[in-house]
């Protein structure tokens, strides 16, 4: 049947006909993460590498608006006393368009970039800040690219969030209404960083991802890990995995704050409301939806949506970038209007169920 060419989604046949830019601009991305993730090359030709890429990408999203971004250096975590201060970028909304007077909700965006770059690709800060009324947030972690590996940029993601919740009362918002969100293995970093703050008791007002790389293992259930794309495909994820992981690779210890598939439901118990969106050409598909159903065995808030027609990255694409002021693209503004409506749940709504089995029966 030729399964290996059937596996490979990059062909426009297999987008959503709304999508078909959007995909093609994925599909043409050779070699990207392959580079991205070579061992023979020095960290210095990978990360110049990675600023070539986003170069392609400058058309699409302009330079920050100074004077709505501030930015604040974040003392590293706690766990690592010689981290360097995470570089911590905020917007605001415009004037006039504050959705709260004062303990606002704060959306903590966490880049994408397949764990080797941070990819300023998910939106721009201040577009959000506008859209939703309240303070936006971004931050650059420590890459494979960098030579970084499990827990640095895991470290870096505690300690955005934490500077926020402690500069709550500045920085006009609630340190109880901190909401994370990411990109591809942003995603993946968002989820993690839920456990992690859990073991701090902290719960996250909610989580919102979008295809979130979510476990390691190559387990035979995970199907979609045969979906390959020159973007990003299952070989890929591994590879990133590998690197990511140094010595717990293949380990039966990695913990589910490196990723979190690796959590038992148990461990799910008392995390913040969760948004998974997945799609259907990707090779995590199948990881997502073991993930939910671990939150859903958990009692946790969660919710799954699994687009079709969309490879690893190209329906955020259009519905964030190419196409997010086009009202003829039914498919992007069904997509955004969706992730908006589990935005503004968690802003009115505490959907958190804290309760461990034991308070839950007491």
């Amino acid at each position: 049947m030729g399964l290996e060419k059937f596996r490979v989604r990059d062909d426009v046949k297999w987008a959503h006909p709304e999508l078909e830019q959007a995909y093609s601009l994925m599909g043409c991305s050779v070699g990207y993460a392959e580079v991205l993730l070579n061992d023979d090359l020095s960290f210095e030709e990978r990360m110049k590498f990675a600023e070539h890429a986003e170069d392609g990408f400058k058309d699409y999203l302009p330079d920050y608006d100074w004077s709505r971004v501030t930015e604040y250096a974040a003392p590293g975590c706690v766990d690592e006393p010689d981290a360097p201060p995470v570089k911590l970028l905020v917007a605001v909304p415009r004037e006039g368009k504050w959705r709260y007077k004062r303990n606002s909700p704060c959306i903590l965006i966490i880049p994408g970039g397949g764990l080797t770059t941070c990819f300023r690709f998910t939106a721009a800060i201040e577009d959000w800040a506008d859209k939703f009324g309240v303070p936006v947030a971004t931050f650059n972690y420590r890459t494979l690219t960098m030579g970084a590996k499990y827990p640095e940029p895991m470290n870096d993601c505690e300690a955005a969030y934490n500077y926020l919740a402690e500069h709550a009362k500045e920085l006009n918002i609630s340190a109880n209404k901190i909401i994370l969100h990411g990109n591809s293995s942003g995603g993946h970093l968002s989820l993690a960083l839920c456990h992690r703050l859990k073991k701090r008791g902290i719960t996250p007002r909610g989580c919102m991802v979008w295809v979130p790389i979510i476990d390691d293992r190559p387990l035979p259930e995970y199907r979609s890990l045969s979906i390959n794309s020159a973007f990003w495909g299952g070989s890929d994820a591994a590879t990133s995995a590998r690197q990511y992981l140094g010595k717990l690779n293949n380990s039966v210890d990695v913990p589910a704050e490196a990723f979190p598939g690796r959590a038992t439901v148990e461990e799910c118990v008392g995390l913040p409301p969760t948004f998974i969106h997945a799609m259907a050409n990707d090779n995590g598909t199948d990881q997502a939806y073991a993930y939910a159903s671990k939150l859903a065995a958990a009692g946790v808030y969660v919710e799954l949506h699994n687009w079709g027609g969309s490879q690893h990255c190209s329906l955020t694409t259009s519905a964030n970038v190419l196409d997010k002021d086009d009202e003829t693209a039914e498919y992007a503004q069904l997509f955004n209007a969706v992730c908006e409506k589990e935005i503004r749940d968690m802003f009115d709504n505490d959907l958190r169920r804290p309760w461990t089995v034991e308070e839950f029966n007491a």
